[in-house]
């Protein structure tokens, strides 16, 4: 009996002497990015699981003069910003602290970014680890990989990368009076319809639309529909070649009035993964449908060309 006393007190020295963990995680975002992540309570609130879970009338914050506390019903987080580039965590959950420090280092690609793990634990900790994922030291940026690098949940919009094959337009170009862009659209998708019909082609892909503004009070507008081969242009429709590449193309369905926002979030996308567009965008009318108006609701694709 004294023995088995003796080696229970053993163990339970063993599994509180301290020990450091060390580890990284790559996220494919700008270093200054992840860094505004971590450093406003407001970020946290998004991208942390159990943090988020909850209602925001379930969370408190509390700010003071180096970082801000974020309080659960089951768990407080202390953060401290303690460098320009350097965080302490402590996570207080069932009355045991799991404690970290991050540091955001930038990779060689101006997209990328490395955040360097340094926890303070024991073997009773590890132990909990084993069971229980997020006692694990790079749970929260792993947690913060998996948000910042889904475009739906970090800008708001499915975007994602394609690479696309070399392709011929039948295209209608010309110049309206602003006040006139839906029934010239329309006129224009209508009039590229009746061409195809009558030329032996076939459409490959659905209507697309490009706009750009030419006076105050007019737009040059580009209507085309992608075809599986050219033939003679006519004074109305001529012929453009798309050279294949890769594109970023971002969803959106809604209100065309609120189309901006997919533009917006899709200029910060090509921003932060260091891309460079080739050309001015155009957007893609799933339906084969063109807008009718600023109310209409559209089911479109953005499509950036980019390098």
């Amino acid at each position: 009996m004294k023995k088995a006393v003796i080696v229970l007190a053993i163990l339970i020295v063993i599994g509180f002497i301290p020990f450091q963990q060390h580890s990284s995680v790559s996220i494919r975002s700008n270093y200054f990015d992840v860094c505004q992540q971590l450093m406003n309570a407001g970020d946290w609130n998004r991208w942390e699981p159990e943090i988020n879970s909850y209602t925001d009338n379930q969370i408190s914050t509390q700010s003071f003069k180096s970082g801000f506390l974020i309080r659960t019903p089951n768990q407080v987080f202390n953060i401290k910003n303690v460098g320009a580039n350097t965080f302490n965590v402590v996570k207080t959950r069932n009355h045991i602290n799991y404690h970290c420090f991050y540091m955001v280092v930038p990779e060689i690609k101006n997209s990328y970014a490395t955040v360097v793990i340094d926890a303070k634990t024991n073997v009773f900790k590890w132990l909990i680890s084993r069971v229980e994922p997020s006692a694990e030291p790079a749970y929260l940026m792993l947690s913060l990989k998996a948000f910042m690098e889904n475009p739906r949940l970090y800008y708001g919009f499915t975007i994602h990368e394609i690479n696309v094959a070399e392709s011929y337009l039948a295209v209608k170009k010309e110049t309206i009076l602003a006040k006139n862009k839906y029934p010239e659209i329309n006129k224009a998708a209508n009039d590229i319809n009746s061409f195809i019909a009558q030329s032996n082609i076939k459409a490959v892909s659905s209507l697309s639309g490009a706009y750009y503004p030419h006076q105050a009070d007019s737009l040059q507008i580009l209507i085309g529909i992608p075809v599986n081969k050219q033939v003679n242009s006519t004074p109305a429709i001529t012929f453009m070649h798309m050279p294949g590449g890769k594109v970023i193309v971002g969803d959106f369905d809604g209100k065309y009035s609120e189309r901006q926002k997919v533009y917006t979030a899709m200029e910060k996308y090509i921003q932060d993964h260091d891309l460079k567009k080739q050309v001015l965008p155009f957007e893609r009318y799933l339906n084969n449908k063109a807008p009718a108006g600023e109310n209409d609701i559209v089911n479109m694709q953005v499509n950036y060309p980019v390098l």
